[in-house]
């Protein structure tokens, strides 16, 4: 294997929001990186689709206000203005609202919840009791799941708010959910600043948020950005890494795995270092999220940015005409996707048409990320970033942390992936 020299220069395996977050922590750091990700589109389960001369995702992503780390690397990088910032407010339209006035948390949501509409006295206090309890009460158990958890509430409040909040934020169902993840999350937006429930929604194609400005700011820091880049292997010494692609062989003093768990395996096998990680993840299950794009008439509208919808498919609809300048098009929403029927679309576009009619349709086009996520189940095993071979890192959405598979999760172990090497570096 031919050393590397002696400036350390260190390798990130995967150009996803972890990627990105790892390469740019390095490198405004001063440490030398080289970013390799496999496509030609940077941002891994959170990029830009072009497809028929339309921008769009691979899946409609929506941020918290109490996202902190994703937001702060998404400012310094002078995009704050690719983000909308509304107040929370969940709208299925004739049979539920929810809107939380700006109130010191987490009288907010107390607020919010005893005003809401479509729920009578009795639900609204159970369930404002119960997220209070929740806020509050002693730690939940981490065998339990989400609907284990929610038993005792009213059943119109679970099929309302709280397993559609669960399947939105975990992208798992209720009824194997973990419930300490999603007390995590409901902690996380309700129980410090107000703010932190804040919806945040894109206005700028996914790639375009933060992955391409990263890219450019790790290349005028002197990095490395190289897509179509696959590393279909690696070896390990206690002096270097060995990267190899199709063309070639890379040597690097460090490298950070940002792939995504389900490709770990395929990269850390022959490394005996990273087999309690490979252990963990070759148990995990995944779930699929899929996203119907529906162009009406650009004069159409929806009265919100956003909808709920019940009773089928899709548990969200976006308005992108007010969020990316796309009239007209609307963007269904179906987490924890597993089983969809194949006229899912017709079914998610019924749901809208049972209270508003957005008229005759002009095209559609189905994105299906089938391993979106891994399944946020009680107990789940998650690697730390560190491993036992000193050169070796993981970032990742799955890696030890808070919160379930979210942009959050991925940036933040993207930066504590990158401060792990500086320290010792």
């Amino acid at each position: 294997m031919n050393r590397p020299q002696a400036k350390p220069h260190v390798a990130i395996v995967g150009g996803g929001w972890a990627g990105c977050a790892a390469a740019l922590t390095l490198a405004e750091a001063g440490v030398s990186v080289t970013l390799l990700e496999a496509s030609r589109t940077l941002g891994g389960r959170a990029r830009v689709v072009e497809w028929e001369g339309n921008t769009l995702d691979n899946g409609q992503h929506i941020l918290l206000g109490a996202y902190g780390q994703t937001l702060q690397l998404i400012e310094r990088l002078q995009a704050s203005a690719g983000l909308w910032r509304l107040p929370l407010s969940l709208r299925q339209p004739s049979d539920f609202s929810l809107d939380c006035p700006r109130l010191p948390a987490p009288l907010h949501l107390l607020a919010g919840l005893l005003g809401a509409q479509g729920l009578n006295w009795r639900e609204k206090l159970a369930a404002a009791r119960w997220a209070y309890s929740l806020l509050h009460g002693a730690e939940v158990s981490d065998q339990l799941s989400v609907n284990q958890l929610t038993r005792d509430q009213p059943a119109k409040l679970n099929r309302l708010l709280w397993h559609p909040l669960c399947i939105s934020a975990l992208n798992t169902p209720p009824e194997t959910a973990s419930a300490r993840v999603f007390r995590n999350v409901i902690r996380a937006a309700f129980g410090g600043r107000n703010d932190h429930s804040d919806l945040l929604l894109p206005r700028r194609d996914l790639t375009a948020l933060f992955p391409a400005p990263a890219a450019a700011r790790i290349a005028a820091l002197g990095g490395s950005v190289r897509l179509s880049s696959r590393v279909s292997a690696l070896a390990a010494s206690s002096d270097a890494i060995a990267l190899h692609t199709r063309d070639e062989t890379l040597v690097f003093s460090h490298v950070i795995l940002a792939v995504a768990p389900q490709h770990l395996a395929d990269l850390a096998a022959p490394v005996p270092e990273l087999q309690t990680a490979v252990n963990a993840v070759t148990s995990y299950g995944y779930q699929a999220i899929a996203t119907a794009y529906v162009q009406y008439d650009p004069g159409f509208r929806l009265d919100s940015p956003l909808l709920a919808l019940a009773d089928g498919p899709a548990q969200f609809v976006f308005d992108r005409g007010q969020s990316h300048a796309q009239p007209g098009l609307l963007a269904f929403v179906a987490s924890a996707a597993a089983d969809l029927p194949a006229d899912w679309m017709d079914r998610a576009e019924a749901q809208l048409r049972r209270n508003i009619d957005p008229g005759p349709v002009r095209w559609r086009k189905a994105i299906v990320e089938k391993q979106a996520t891994y399944a946020c189940i009680p107990a789940l095993a998650r690697p730390a970033n560190r491993t036992s071979h000193p050169r070796i890192v993981l970032a990742g959405d799955y890696t030890a942390g808070t919160y379930p598979a979210t942009l959050e999760s991925a940036t933040t172990s993207g930066v504590q992936s990158a401060q792990t090497l500086i320290e010792q570096l």
